[in-house]
């Protein structure tokens, strides 16, 4: 009986925690990455954080050692894969016209098909200048796992069915 509860405890437990959980997205961009690929050696990296009830994103970016000038825009297209291009959705505004810099954080309102599109890897951040008008640095959004969180969940589940086997072989 005691193992049921623990079992329902858990059960619990971890529908309480998914019912918070945020996800977390990184892109790392370069020149390598942008459809045509060009020989920037400019590199930037882009964060994005869907909230729990995936209605939003919050958006991070920074990048340094542009080649073509000053960043012109910066932003999130989709859907596009790699090496596919794909329009805008989320336009970044404050992006600083300079070769190193970054934009202010800022968050989106984010409807299912483009929680779809962000989950599957078919979101991509770049940043444009003058020189590159298609874009400089490109990099895809990809899931960042929580290894920590998965280990624990393993753990927990593990512990409790290795008790129950322990309980059941005494009695026996």
């Amino acid at each position: 009986m005691k193992s049921l509860i623990a079992i329902f405890g858990l059960a619990v437990a971890l529908g309480i925690g998914t019912a918070s959980a945020q996800w977390t997205f990184n892109a790392t961009l370069t020149g390598l990455g942008e459809n045509p690929a060009n020989a920037s050696t400019g590199t930037g990296f882009g964060t994005v954080v869907l909230n729990a009830a995936q209605t939003s994103i919050t958006v991070n970016e920074s990048w340094t050692g542009l080649i073509g000038g000053p960043a012109t825009a910066s932003h999130i297209h989709g859907p596009g894969g790699v090496g596919t291009n794909a329009s805008v959705i989320f336009p970044f505004t404050g992006v600083p016209a300079a070769t190193s810099g970054s934009i202010p954080q800022q968050t989106f309102a984010i409807n299912a098909q483009q929680v779809s599109w962000l989950f599957s890897g078919y979101l991509y951040m770049n940043v444009h200048d003058s020189t590159f008008l298609g874009g400089e640095i490109r990099g895809q959004l990809l899931l960042v796992p929580e290894p920590s969180t998965v280990g624990l969940l393993a753990l927990g589940v593990g512990g409790i069915a290795l008790q129950a086997h322990r309980r059941r072989t005494k009695i026996c």
